[in-house]
């Protein structure tokens, strides 16, 4: 059994042609892909602040229709479906709103597909078939957060392959506050709390942030600083006041998840859960990837990476 995990590619396909001939994925004009052992499964983040985001999309698509990839939907890709699927709780507005901020972060998709709007529908349509998460019993993988009570929050609106079911699983999760919008939230951008006393701190675009992405993973958190799943240098700016409540923890099968923009050289640093999220769009980022072979703990000699800008192969 081998299957790798790629995290979040953000349209850096340099990147991805590179790190996919590491693990045996080449593409010749004569004759197509040669592929490695096993098979692949992407995190999700395709798409958004890189330079080749059509570029990216046809790649993982292809290996997707040749049976060699699976794909998970990622926040991006549900965003950009979400950013044309209109509101049914408040009409004339859009499940992903149009806000500067919002448009901001899309551009880059939005530009590869300015003067190509058949390619862009199709690539949206393509999006609303990526399942939420995988699970085969031996190793797990979800974009953001695995949490069974939100997976069972939305298996109505999802098929047995655990992928939507039509736009309506983009109306009901779009609609703000619903158990459904709680649901997905969860599994595609992780857990949330408040930061207590209007603490805030900016993002990677200057943006204020009240809430922390809550370390799902890891146990014995108990504050606010300790839980903060956040750049070590901006860790200072989170108070190390008590967590309103226990911070929750994974003892399970190995579980692969992206979206968290981690630093440094790609670690292990939980036996059970592995964020292959390595900030490929930072300009100190890599692409990193998880040879999986059945292994019951995380080892780190199965991690592998390419730094950002090499020369594709």
């Amino acid at each position: 059994m081998l299957i790798n995990f790629i995290g979040d590619i953000h349209g850096y396909a340099n990147e991805l042609k590179t790190l996919l001939a590491k693990l045996g994925y080449r593409k010749s004009l004569r004759r197509g892909w040669s592929t490695g052992d096993g098979t692949i499964v992407f995190l999700g983040d395709l798409i958004d602040r890189g330079p080749h985001q059509k570029q990216t999309v046809d790649i993982v698509r292809e290996l997707c229709e040749l049976g060699h990839a699976t794909c998970l939907t990622g926040n991006h890709e549900f965003n950009a479906v979400g950013f044309v699927t209109k509101r049914t709780d408040e009409p004339g507005k859009f499940v992903r709103s149009h806000t500067d901020n919002h448009i901001q972060q899309h551009q880059a998709f939005l530009e590869a597909f300015a003067n190509d709007a058949h390619g862009y529908r199709e690539t949206l349509d393509w999006f609303q078939t990526l399942p939420i998460w995988f699970d085969n019993s031996n190793a797990r993988a979800v974009h953001a957060c695995w949490n069974t009570v939100a997976q069972n929050d939305l298996a109505s609106l999802l098929n047995d392959d655990h992928s939507p079911r039509g736009r309506s699983f983009y109306e009901q999760t779009g609609i703000y506050g619903s158990r459904a919008w709680e649901a997905r939230e969860t599994l595609l951008n992780g857990l949330e709390v408040k930061l207590p006393n209007d603490v805030f701190f900016s993002d990677y675009y200057g943006v204020k942030r009240y809430r922390i992405r809550l370390n799902w993973w890891q146990s014995q958190q108990t504050t606010f600083q300790e839980a903060a799943v956040i750049d070590d240098s901006q860790r200072s700016t989170i108070p190390d006041l008590p967590l309103p409540e226990k911070s929750p923890t994974y003892d399970g099968p190995l579980c692969f998840f992206g979206h968290y923009w981690m630093r440094g050289t790609p670690r292990i640093s939980h036996p059970h859960a592995i964020c292959l999220d390595y900030s490929v769009a930072l300009h100190d980022g890599v692409l990193c990837a998880y040879q999986f072979k059945g292994e019951t703990k995380a080892r780190q000699d199965h991690l592998i990476w390419v730094n950002k800008s090499v020369t594709a192969v």
